[in-house]
């Protein structure tokens, strides 16, 4: 009897310990944070842009199944590919451990053909300001198979087109490049903290998100956001967009329509962030300062 009673003392409370495990948050096995930067575009033909700005996207999602923990980072307008001094203070600032950056290298389109589409990256550790790595992916495209690209690089439905495209089949093969050439070099550093995971919840819970330009005091009320693939832009009211989220990632894309005059703006703003739905997270911001960088922050 007395065994029966010990048994049952360690059974009757497993229920109970089970049931609160998904309450609990837990901090994942340390992960190198890698600062995803704009791919910076020198292709200099009519999809170059576009093609950057969706490259941007597609590097930050392979990088996410890989053995880093990506975080896409906004440095402004003024941003122009190189390691300069405002481009690692801004990094440091975001609390990463390396930056990658991504150029995009002319392209050379001819009449007819197949031709290379080129881009050059850059590993730095930031502790050291040291590159660590570099490298240059490539594919091919043909241009008889080039379609019209000017569809909204940040849209979600001009995500889901790009992606059927040969010019979209191109960026993800430069993408696999990259994510294997990072996650090779980001091996051999010490990430700086734990990498929280966000409270294994179920169901959803609302927040509110806004821009707000921080040197002017003032918030945008004319700007376009996705959010997960999802067009939120109708469901802007007096500049803010009232949202119902799952826990987990969070990935906004938008572009700002009334920034202060002379605010050297990027032409996209991709940020990344994780969902908890505590209390005190219910208001999220993309701050964007007057060098047109910007921060995700939870209010």
């Amino acid at each position: 009897m007395a065994e029966l009673k010990s048994v049952c003392r360690i059974r009757c409370r497993l229920p109970f310990v089970l049931l609160l495990m998904p309450l609990l948050a837990f901090s994942a096995p340390a992960k190198v944070r890698v600062g995803v930067l704009p791919v910076y575009d020198q292709g200099g033909a009519t999809f170059a842009p576009t093609f950057s700005s969706h490259l941007t996207a597609i590097i930050f999602r392979a990088l996410e199944r890989s053995s880093v923990d990506p975080v896409l980072l906004n440095p402004g307008g003024l941003y122009s590919g190189a390691q300069d001094d405002w481009t690692l203070e801004y990094a440091k600032q975001s609390q990463v451990d390396v930056l990658l950056i991504t150029v995009l290298q002319r392209i050379d389109v001819p009449p007819s053909g197949g031709f290379p589409i080129r881009v050059k990256s850059e590993l730095l550790d930031l502790k050291g300001a040291r590159s660590i790595a570099s490298w240059e992916s490539s594919a091919r495209v043909n241009k008889g198979d080039i379609v019209s690209e000017n569809m909204r690089a940040w849209s979600g439905e001009g995500s889901r087109q790009f992606d059927k495209q040969p010019l979209g089949r191109a960026a993800r093969e430069i993408a696999a490049d990259v994510q294997a050439q990072v996650a090779r070099a980001a091996a051999a550093v010490s990430p700086s903290s734990e990498t929280a995971l966000v409270p294994s919840q179920t169901g959803t819970c609302h927040l509110d998100f806004r821009v707000s330009y921080v040197a002017k005091h003032a918030s945008s009320k004319s700007y376009d956001v996705v959010v997960n693939g999802r067009d939120e832009t109708l469901s802007i009211t007096d500049g803010v967009v009232p949202l119902t989220v799952q826990p987990g990632p969070l990935l906004i894309q938008l572009v700002v329509h009334d920034p202060p005059y002379k605010m050297p703006k990027q032409d996209v703003y991709q940020a990344n962030t994780q969902v908890d739905c505590s209390p005190s997270s219910r208001n999220l911001s993309m701050e964007i300062g007057p060098a047109g960088e910007a921060f995700l922050k939870w209010r």
